[in-house]
């Protein structure tokens, strides 16, 4: 068994409680949950896809997901409410070449549930998870136009390192910006180690 396996397998699914006392369930994306994704894309704004590299309302995309489902390539991480998927963040990792040690993060909610810690509890998860599987760097892209997601990254430890201009092309060919943070998880657990230090 992986490392990545066994932490899925011992790790998940987690009952978790959001900051309002609302239940949920994280877990990784399954094979049958092809219908439920689905109906969670069509749900979301537009402006929340941009970050998203295909176009997440055609089922034929999503049933490729499914299809070429591997969590050794991209572990998507799903939250449940009431057995309908209410966010879903995923972990892209790079496992050859010269950026193995990197993981790139996605994010989305469902706008009815925001503003209660969704997000930031499906971004901690995928943090420990590449902490646990020794990455050293984890970044995320942000339209200024979710400006709210970029607050969240931040509080988590994420910071901005560049603005590209107009590098971001909606559907109807709108241009936007894209903002690109960074975390540093050998920084994040050298600082993390500091404070659990005793003192001499």
């Amino acid at each position: 068994m992986g490392k990545l396996t066994e932490l899925l397998t011992r790790e998940y699914p987690k009952p978790v409680t959001l900051e309002d006392g609302t239940p949920v369930i994280l877990r990784p994306l399954l094979k049958g949950d092809e219908e439920a994704l689905v109906k969670y894309f069509q749900t979301l704004p537009p402006e929340d896809r941009l970050c998203l590299k295909e176009d997440v309302t055609d089922p034929k995309v999503i049933e490729n997901w499914i299809y070429e489902l591997n969590y050794d390539d991209v572990l998507p991480l799903i939250a449940l409410h009431n057995g309908q998927i209410v966010g879903d963040a995923t972990l892209h990792f790079s496992p050859i070449g010269w950026t193995r040690h990197l993981g790139d993060l996605r994010l989305t909610t469902s706008t009815q549930y925001r503003v209660r810690g969704l997000g930031t509890i499906l971004v901690q998860n995928l943090i420990d998870i590449a902490a646990h599987l020794d990455l050293e760097q984890l970044s995320v892209e942000i339209p200024p136009v979710l400006d709210k997601a970029f607050y969240l990254f931040e509080k988590l430890g994420f910071k901005e390192v560049a603005q590209l201009k107009g590098f971001v092309r909606d559907l109807e060919g709108t241009e936007s910006d894209l903002v690109l943070m960074v975390m540093n998880l050998h920084e994040k657990k050298t600082k993390a180690g500091k404070k659990r230090a005793p003192a001499a």
